[in-house]
């Protein structure tokens, strides 16, 4: 477990060619989302050397707005990379922010690391 804020932390593990990784918060956290979230993220993933990522949101059951925005920040700065990231584990609640956002074609939803993984083609092989 990586701790990347007060409250903030990341658990890691590797499938394949993805960086599987569960953000976890605490409830009274999920308002004060740092500002830097996605860069301490990304900092992670840089040290990996892997660019596609399968976030975990089990633990955080609702995503505020502040949190939807480091996702997209985290999203870019990987697709800048040739990279991936995708979404799974969430709650009804929470994939509902996504959808009211219109972000339900950006990060589909995903039961589970392994739904991901598992039937991931390339579309660039390295």
């Amino acid at each position: 477990m990586q701790e990347l804020s007060p409250g903030w932390s990341l658990d890691s593990h590797q499938d394949g060619e993805w960086l599987c990784l569960t953000l976890n918060a605490s409830w009274a956290q999920l308002e004060q989302t740092p500002v830097n979230l996605a860069e301490l993220m990304d900092r992670v993933v840089r040290h990996s050397f892997f660019n596609r990522v399968v976030l975990s949101l089990g633990s955080i059951r609702y995503l505020p707005a502040r949190l939807i925005r480091q996702l997209i920040l985290l999203r870019d700065k990987l697709e800048e990379r040739a990279g991936q990231l995708l979404l799974c584990d969430m709650t009804d609640q929470a994939y509902a922010s996504v959808c009211a956002l219109g972000l339900d074609q950006v990060f589909p939803k995903y039961e589970s690391f392994k739904s991901v993984t598992t039937n991931f083609r390339p579309t660039r092989p390295r």
